[in-house]
């Protein structure tokens, strides 16, 4: 019979897992890892994985096959199988969230005027909390009331990776990003909405994601300071997000040159009317200006100079005015100058 939970300890070897799944006629629904031999056994596989090369092997193998971390207590973490998350998450069988036919988690916010015309499509930043809503944090859980009354809001969960699949696709899931890209367009479809009127919008994670879906789906987007490489987590806070190691199929770097290369191409001498909410002092704005730079003629990039700015996390809620400024104004149907304007 197949055991519906495997137990893993610090000491089991990623390449071991096969021949337990192949012993037990395949892969369970739940592993469960015993963390006591560690130095802190309380902590989760995530943070261990940060210390612990071989934790972080483990957590790896996991996430390659499809596996999230939901759960963990005194000495112990638990994962679970890819297919049985919308089975298991409270707020999906409680209804609050919904998944999609292609298995994308996302939640509906109707206006209460009940008339959609418009819609904001909202992506979700990084979240370190191990518990499986880290893939779907709330990003500007007030948006509604600074939006016109007749715009509906559409939330969609990062299921996958270690932190979330940034919205791209995994070695895991190579279709997420399609799958992504049919949840919003059926929403659209579903509402009637023009896709004039249709402005993505996310920060930092989110705002990978929201700058990846609009420049491949050709809907406007506010980018808050996107990730658009992974070379600055992996070369200096030890892989913070966990993308190396084969979890990504490709790097960031090179899905985004690549994109941006095509795009400005297609669409040369015209703007897609878009906006990146982003701060000269954050370190993420080099990578994000030279993988911009063939659209930079053409994207606006509103540059913060806030002094209290001092590193990525602070962009976001440094400069909601000029996100709320600059969803209203796409919402609205009017435009920005192309290139990069100073905002305090």
């Amino acid at each position: 019979m197949i055991q519906n939970i495997l137990w893993l300890t610090l000491e089991t070897r990623p390449d071991d897992i096969a021949s337990m799944a192949a012993d037990n006629n395949g892969l369970p629904r739940y592993f469960r890892v015993n963390t006591s031999l560690a130095s802190k056994p309380d902590d989760d596989l995530m943070k261990l994985a940060l210390k612990n090369k071989h934790a972080k092997d483990l957590l790896i193998r996991l996430t390659n096959l499809g596996f999230s971390l939901y759960y963990n207590a005194a000495d112990e973490s638990r994962f679970i199988r890819h297919d049985r998350i919308v089975h298991h998450w409270p707020a999906v069988k409680d209804g609050t969230f919904t998944a999609s036919d292609d298995g994308i988690v996302h939640q509906f916010e109707q206006p209460e005027s009940g008339e959609i015309r418009r819609l904001v499509v909202v992506f979700s930043p990084i979240n370190s909390k191990p518990r499986l809503i880290r893939y779907f944090r709330p990003s500007f859980a007030t948006l509604m009331k600074y939006i016109p009354r007749d715009t509906a809001i559409l939330r969609i969960a990062d299921v996958g990776g270690v932190k979330g699949a940034f919205y791209l696709d995994t070695s895991f899931m190579p279709d997420n990003s399609s799958r992504i890209r049919r949840l919003i367009q059926s929403t659209v479809d579903e509402h009637g909405v023009d896709a004039d009127n249709v402005v993505l919008f996310g920060a930092s994670k989110g705002g990978t994601g929201a700058l990846f879906h609009g420049l491949t789906g050709g809907w406007k987007f506010v980018s808050v300071d996107p990730i658009v490489t992974d070379s600055w987590y992996e070369q200096y806070e030890n892989d913070y997000h966990f993308t190396a190691h084969g979890v990504f199929p490709r790097p960031k770097q090179e899905v985004f040159t690549e994109l941006v290369g095509r795009v400005a191409s297609e669409r040369r001498g015209h703007s897609p009317n878009s906006v990146i909410v982003t701060s000269s002092r954050s370190p993420q704005y080099a990578y994000t200006s030279e993988i911009i730079r063939p659209l930079r003629d053409s994207l606006s990039v509103l540059d913060s100079g806030n002094p209290n700015i001092l590193k990525h996390p602070d962009v976001a809620p440094k400069t909601i005015y000029a996100q709320v400024m600059a969803i209203n104004t796409l919402l609205l149907g009017f435009s920005f100058p192309p290139g990069v304007a100073a905002v305090p």
